[in-house]
């Protein structure tokens, strides 16, 4: 297999190392897990595939998209946060991503994007694959979630990687479809992941920002 530029440097991107901090954020799994609505590997796994193909997955997959291809897509992706702390998250994100872009590739990417703006923006000025980095994104999103489920449930490393790999065939589908839907797509039916990330804005103690 030849040498893949882009998938160096979306594996760079997406890689525990790269200073975003998206560790912070549970995006409200942590008051999904203290409510007892995900309790072990099978639940993690379900609520993480159902996130991505109803909920802030699929919107955040045709927002990227939507910015890749040059559209000003920014506001409505803020505006389909679901409350003040999922607001934050995409923000704090998007200015993480957005000042190690900058600095590290010598972009120039605006001050106040949301994170899979900031990465569909990014993506294009340097000319990666769109599917590559659809399939980048959505599978650190879940990752990072399983990373959550493995400390506070807790299940343990074993069983987050089996609940990755049955995510895969998910996250390739998804990338399939979110390729050719066009932005009129937009909207999420996850009412419960909604309900336990405005929950979390008033749980303390927490460990996560969301």
């Amino acid at each position: 297999m030849p040498f893949s530029p882009d998938i160096q440097i979306l594996q760079a991107w997406f890689s525990p190392s790269f200073p975003v901090g998206s560790f912070a954020y549970s995006h409200g799994l942590e008051t999904a897990i203290h409510n007892h609505v995900v309790t072990d590997k099978n639940s993690l796994t379900d609520w993480i595939a159902f996130i991505l193909e109803y909920g802030s997955g699929w919107n955040d997959g045709l927002c990227l998209k939507a910015a890749y291809e040059g559209e000003d897509i920014n506001d409505l992706c803020l505006g389909l946060s679901a409350g003040h702390e999922r607001h934050l998250e995409t923000q704090e994100l998007g200015r993480s991503f957005t000042a190690n872009l900058n600095k590290c590739y010598e972009l120039a990417l605006p001050d106040g994007l949301a994170y899979p703006v900031a990465i569909g923006m990014a993506s294009a000025q340097l000319n990666l694959d769109l599917l590559l980095t659809l399939q980048s994104y959505l599978q650190s999103f879940a990752s990072n979630l399983i990373s959550v489920g493995i400390r506070t449930i807790p299940v343990g490393q074993m069983a987050g990687q089996e609940c990755l790999v049955r995510i895969f065939p998910i996250i390739k589908t998804l990338c399939t479809q979110l390729e050719r839907t066009p932005l009129t797509e937009l909207g999420s039916c996850s009412v419960i992941a909604d309900l336990m990330s405005l929950q979390h804005e008033q749980s303390i103690p927490r460990l996560y920002k969301t």
